[in-house]
């Protein structure tokens, strides 16, 4: 990552990425010229977003600072960090929890005990995930759609997915998980593994969920479809982590252990009706 500019790109041709499909939504009537130049709106006062973290403090306060342009609050879970993560982080404008650093499903669930708003939106610290896409995230819940919105690398491309072996284990891992919810639960969804997601808050606590890992996404894919709830799915892009290195190592057995173990929990689940779930 450069001095960052204060921001992270996903790419050297972003700029003639975003230029050339701008100018396709006005040939379209799409957009018009005014919508491009209008001022930013204001922070969503209803959507906090939580950060799970450990030794990032290259790019945390990017992240913190991006989020803050969207969304009126942002938790950063500190998991035991031997840098400034932490000092960063707050210094960026978040609040920062502190918990054990017992993974990524434990951060998440202490994150969420001190959410005040309706809706919580989970980002990656790393920089992966572009906070732009925020606001996509939350319309489905606003709009009464779906109270769990994922974002899916499938329909919006994935940095991190393709290129060696590491990542084509990734892929193939995410995509048998994800067809196997299909057939369990009689879904869609293209990307259940997404870690870029935003749910109703009290939704994810009364999902009651367990995982202390980064097994927490298809927990949470298993428990809102087998509660009979609908999920949505709006294209994000995957950039590649600006620095640090994956917290996930698929050389370690326990990591198939526990992705296994959790799929088979969450193909167990017994399904409710969609017309007796909570809406």
């Amino acid at each position: 990552m450069d001095d960052a500019g204060d921001i992270i790109r996903f790419g050297e041709g972003e700029r003639l990425f975003v230029v050339r499909r701008a100018r396709r939504l006005l040939r379209q009537g799409r957009a018009t010229a005014d919508d491009l130049v209008r001022a930013e709106e204001q922070p969503d006062p209803d959507v906090t977003v939580i950060i799970p973290a450990r030794n990032e403090e290259l790019t945390v306060g990017l992240v913190v600072r991006e989020c803050l342009n969207f969304v009126a609050r942002v938790i950063v879970v500190e998991g035991g960090s031997t840098d400034r993560t932490a000092q960063i982080a707050r210094e960026a404008g978040a609040t920062v929890v502190r918990d054990l650093g017992l993974g990524k499903g434990a951060a998440l669930r202490l994150g969420v005990e001190h959410v005040t708003t309706p809706i919580c939106v989970f980002v990656d610290a790393d920089g992966s995930h572009d906070p732009i896409d925020i606001a996509m995230l939350v319309a489905p819940i606003k709009a009464g759609v779906a109270p769990h919105v994922t974002g899916s690398r499938l329909l919006g491309g994935s940095d991190e997915l393709h290129g060696g072996g590491d990542e084509f284990l990734r892929l193939a891992g995410s995509a048998f998980i994800t067809f196997m919810f299909n057939w369990r639960f009689g879904s869609s969804l293209s990307d259940s593994q997404n870690g870029f997601r935003a749910i109703r808050t009290d939704l994810f606590r009364s999902l009651r969920l367990r995982s202390r890992h980064t097994t927490i996404e298809m927990e949470m894919i298993a428990a809102t479809l087998a509660a009979g709830l609908r999920i949505a799915e709006v294209p994000t892009h995957e950039r590649r982590r600006a620095a640090g290195y994956s917290k996930i190592s698929l050389s370690k057995p326990s990591i198939w252990l526990a992705y296994g173990w959790h799929l088979v929990a969450g193909l167990c689940r017994s399904q409710k009706a969609a017309g007796s779930a909570r809406p």
